[in-house]
């Protein structure tokens, strides 16, 4: 598929969450009824997967030739294991950093996520969530947009889209630079396999951390506002950043690695000088669906200011 159809595809995804969104407000405020976080969470991908992979069928498009799902070797799979443990403290950086400006999503809610069985948050968040994502994000649209040769444009950019359908500024900042190291992944391995196991590896570790030690996510929420106003924060920020200045380096050598295990060394280490073929990626289309989504993040995080 194209980059064009590509972008109007997130742009129908992004149409389908607002309206979802609008729909359910209404239904809580006006009928008295509300989703537990499990149905909620399985609608919300729905509506981002559906649009996207319909758009896919009607121009055409066979799904394997657009959501590369080749086998990888179970010695990256173990890499990929080690990859995703040495991307923990710059993710924890980006979302510390996030938190100086917006409350931390997933705790905000942590009493009602750990009001519910722990297997069904697993299959939920850790395999239902990260299949896909990972279809949509590192399938159709970075291989939409990898077919313009933008190959660093295209990891880029279906980061950033990754990022934005989150809805909200503190995932958007932590997933948008998830997305670039999932889909520096695929491009070591050629395969959709690869981020779709990092990324379930990703949330499973945080749902069993979350689990595991339940008293502490339920009192949250009296720590992130200590963490937002007290001279911890940047105690904390300062050995994050460390954390990750020292630590990244070394995931991108076990990516590295892994394209060598997958014999893609040499188109792995090409792709910052990939040449370009002359397509600018961006179209009214996902110009559309940034604003409706910026607009929607930026009314969503004043009204919360009111409050």
């Amino acid at each position: 598929m194209d980059y064009k159809k590509a972008n109007r595809a997130y742009l129908y995804a992004i149409i389908s969450t607002m309206a979802l969104t609008v729909l359910y407000t209404v239904w809580v405020n006006f009928r008295g009824g509300s989703l537990d976080i499990i149905a909620n969470n399985v609608l919300s991908e729905m509506v981002v997967l559906i649009p996207v992979l319909a758009v896919v069928l009607f121009h055409g498009e066979r799904l394997g030739n657009v959501i590369i799902f080749k086998r990888i070797k179970f010695k990256s799979i173990l890499l990929t294991l080690l990859y995703v443990l040495l991307v923990y403290p710059l993710i924890t950086f980006v979302n510390s950093i996030s938190m100086l400006f917006v409350d931390n999503t997933v705790l905000a809610i942590a009493d009602e996520i750990l009001s519910l069985p722990a297997w069904q948050v697993l299959i939920c968040v850790g395999i239902f969530g990260p299949f896909v994502e990972e279809v949509v994000f590192r399938g159709v649209l970075l291989q939409s947009y990898q077919r313009t040769g933008r190959i660093m444009g295209s990891i880029i950019l279906s980061a950033v889209l990754f990022g934005l359908i989150h809805l909200n500024f503190n995932q958007f900042a932590y997933g948008a630079v998830m997305g670039v190291m999932l889909a520096l992944l695929v491009e070591a391995t050629g395969s959709v396999w690869s981020s779709l196991i990092a990324h379930g590896i990703f949330n499973s570790i945080e749902v069993i951390a979350m689990f595991s030690s339940s008293d502490a996510f339920s009192e949250a929420s009296q720590y992130i506002d200590g963490f937002a106003s007290g001279d911890l924060k940047w105690i904390s920020i300062g050995l994050y950043f460390i954390a990750a200045v020292i630590i990244t380096p070394l995931a991108l050598c076990v990516v590295y690695k892994i394209s060598e295990v997958e014999g893609r060394k040499a188109f792995f280490a090409a792709i910052p000088k990939c040449r370009k073929q002359g397509y600018k990626l961006i179209t009214f289309p996902l110009i559309l669906a940034v604003f409706i989504s910026l607009a929607y993040m930026i009314i969503i995080e004043f009204l919360l200011s009111l409050t």
